[in-house]
């Protein structure tokens, strides 16, 4: 095989259910200049036999097996196998477009010295594999000139949700290499964070209206519904790297963003059985009086009623406070459809 002009890096743990539905987008493509590497982070279901058998014949696609580090470090060993000109990052239990590799080699060719392809995309809430909200993020076509350009809009991309994720994007696998940008060994944000790091190294950039990549969430199982010790940790360095990279510029709009990313935290500390209840008021306390939360919470914008009303909560008595968040964690995990709605009107 040639060398590709695409490399898709894919991490995969205990997703022999759902990972053929993404393999057979992939080998339904026409087009032979990509590579996809499949890294089989520790699985201990039958993951690696499920892929061995799906992609045997298929030079286009190579299975790789590693201990459990979680996906951050299976995309860094993604990342040191790959050789294509561009990288994709996507998920073992979503699907991109068919058309998604034509549609990036089409804006490739039409814009010289591209950094970074920022493209629509479709988020499905599911509840037992049922779709109960499905909404489109969607991009407006427009091309950055200049890194200035791009940062100064920063904050307005991240309100639209378009900036975190990575496999809305398609990224320039020299940039990486070079500049020895990696995914933190974090249980969460990692993929926001490799993007800041990204973000600092983009002149030109293609923001593409299609929509390219279906997600679905399972909201009992989500990422972003789980407890770890660290989540608020990384969410504060976030939003200090990002008021870093904009050197302040709409920093009450990323206090929002936090405040609003803390709910989510908080959210996951009441509804987890891994610590008692003594443990997750100490937790909680120690993220109310946090400086960053103590400092967002006065200066966040409220340029929409959800901001509003967030900046309200965090500046009610905390036992209100607190009795609001445990309803809102009570309707997330028992009323997903709901939560959903509520959602959009954030």
């Amino acid at each position: 095989m040639s060398k590709p002009k695409f490399s898709i890096i894919i991490p995969i743990f205990n997703a022999e259910l759902t990972i053929t539905k993404t393999i057979d987008i992939l080998k339904k493509m026409d087009s032979s200049n990509f590579e996809v590497l499949l890294v089989n982070d520790g699985s201990t279901d039958d993951t690696e036999k499920v892929i061995n058998n799906y992609i045997v014949g298929d030079t286009r696609f190579t299975l790789f097996s590693k201990k459990n580090e979680g996906p951050g470090l299976a995309r860094n060993f993604g990342i040191e196998q790959a050789t294509g000109d561009y990288l994709l990052f996507f998920d073992a239990d979503d699907f991109p477009k068919q058309t998604i590799l034509d549609d990036y080699l089409t804006i490739i060719s039409d814009n010289s010295n591209l950094d970074l392809i920022i493209s629509s995309f479709t988020f499905r809430t599911l509840n037992q594999e049922k779709i109960v909200d499905e909404k489109d993020y969607l991009v407006d076509d427009y091309v950055y000139s200049n890194n200035e350009e791009f940062l100064s809009d920063m904050y307005e991309l991240m309100n639209k949700q378009l900036m975190y994720v990575v496999w809305n994007k398609c990224y320039r696998r020299d940039i990486i290499v070079d500049r020895a940008i990696r995914f933190k060994n974090y249980s969460s944000c990692e993929d926001r964070i490799f993007n800041l790091d990204y973000y600092k190294h983009c002149s030109k950039v293609v923001m593409n209206s299609k929509i390219e990549y279906i997600y679905e969430f399972e909201n009992s199982l989500g990422i972003t519904n789980k407890y770890n010790k660290n989540k608020f940790a990384t969410f504060k360095e976030f939003y200090e790297r990002s008021n870093a990279i904009t050197n302040d510029e709409n920093k009450d709009g990323m206090a929002a963003l936090l405040l609003k990313g803390t709910t989510s935290v908080i959210f996951s500390i009441l509804e987890t059985e891994k610590i008692n209840k003594s443990q997750k008021k100490i937790e909680i306390n120690r993220i109310l009086l946090d400086k960053s939360i103590l400092d967002a919470k006065k200066i966040a914008k409220t340029d929409t009623i959800a901001k509003r009303i967030t900046k309200i909560f965090f500046n009610i008595p905390k036992p209100l406070f607190l009795l609001v968040l445990n309803t809102g964690a009570f309707v997330e995990t028992r009323m997903p459809g709901l939560m959903a709605l509520l959602k959009r009107k954030y």
